[in-house]
């Protein structure tokens, strides 16, 4: 038989005392007799009670909850974010609830209007690649609750805090490496044009081109349609198999892009970086390990998730204001140089 869920009037009822005084001992109110307390607190040790945190966040207008939501829960950078988040949160007595809008604005808007309804005190969010306009979010920022957004910020909202990279100045110093190690058949490698981040990578890589006078050819870029794995790397298979004239150097914006095309390569018997030198971007573990290990741009995954953390928790304390644009931080990354160039 199912056991029922000890509830206040359960353990009054035992002590025969009224459900406030219970209520009143459980949050160590002055008011009660320290023998009552402690009475309560055995009593309700001994019934295997457990606090209602609804209940009690409904009376405090507080959850200690951060709410999450983030595009896909396999992509390693949002897991690096993510502890990032949970380990800042963790440090100042809050717990992350974590949601994907699986990279649909529908999702995102559902999951936005779910945290609304006071399940989380302030939410975190990276927007999708479908998320043209921001309205839902500064809806939600009218009624009070804290936001903080990251990574793929296509315009700035009032009222949020805002935490990013420079994408476009990451890509220029990977693609100039590129040119300065004598290369100068340069092929691009990215993700879906409508996400912002990629839109500033490829800048990055085109400025870098032309900042040098070498000539873009369009044969040799590729933006991937796909957002499964699986996908990538056929179509990152069939882009260097089909290649008139073979790049002696390839920039790709992600670890997973970088990595896929390594393989490709070796199974096509090019030498990494003799034929072809390949730059990826994140450096999030794979990369060192990977043989020959891949040249990175990396990418302060973990701290970032730190710091959305810190600025949320510090919204907490700070006045409603959701006319103001508190902070746009921007992380540093740096090239790190390894066998793949």
């Amino acid at each position: 038989m199912k056991k029922r869920r000890v509830k206040l009037e359960d353990i009054a009822r035992k002590l025969n005392i009224s459900i406030a005084t219970v209520s009143r001992a459980l949050d160590k109110n002055p008011r009660v007799k320290p023998s009552t307390r402690e009475k309560v607190f055995k009593t309700a040790e001994a019934m295997g009670y457990m606090p209602n945190q609804i209940a009690k966040s409904l009376s405090s207008g507080k959850t200690n909850i951060i709410g999450v939501i983030i595009p896909r829960y396999d992509e390693p950078f949002f897991i690096e974010v993510c502890r990032g988040i949970d380990h800042y949160a963790r440090e100042h007595n809050y717990k992350i609830l974590i949601s994907s809008s699986r990279n649909s604005f529908e999702f995102e808007r559902e999951n936005l209007i779910s945290y609304e309804r006071g399940i989380v005190d302030g939410i975190i969010l990276s927007p999708t690649h479908e998320t043209e306009t921001f309205t839902h979010i500064r809806s939600i920022i009218g009624k009070g609750i804290p936001v903080v957004l990251f990574d793929n910020i296509k315009e700035e909202v009032s009222g949020a805090d805002h935490v990013l990279i420079e994408d476009d100045k990451a890509s220029y110093e990977a693609v100039e490496h590129l040119i300065k190690t004598g290369r100068k058949r340069i092929a691009f490698v990215g993700g879906i044009k409508e996400k912002k981040v990629f839109q500033d990578r490829f800048k990055g890589y085109l400025d870098a081109m032309q900042a040098n006078q070498i000539e873009v050819l369009d044969e040799l870029i590729l933006h991937c349609k796909s957002l499964d794995r699986e996908f990538e790397d056929t179509e990152i298979n069939e882009f260097l198999s089909n290649l008139p004239e073979f790049p002696d150097a390839i920039f790709t914006c992600t670890d997973n892009y970088g990595l896929l095309t390594m393989k490709t390569l070796l199974k096509m018997g090019y030498r990494i970086p003799d034929d072809v030198a390949v730059i990826g971007f994140g450096d999030l573990g794979l990369g060192e390990v990977f043989v020959p290990s891949m040249t990175c741009i990396a990418q302060p995954s973990f701290e970032m998730g730190q710091k959305v953390a810190e600025l949320l928790i510090q919204q907490f304390n700070e006045p409603v204001d959701k006319n103001h644009r508190k902070k746009v931080v921007k992380l540093k990354t740096e090239l790190v140089l390894r066998d793949s160039t």
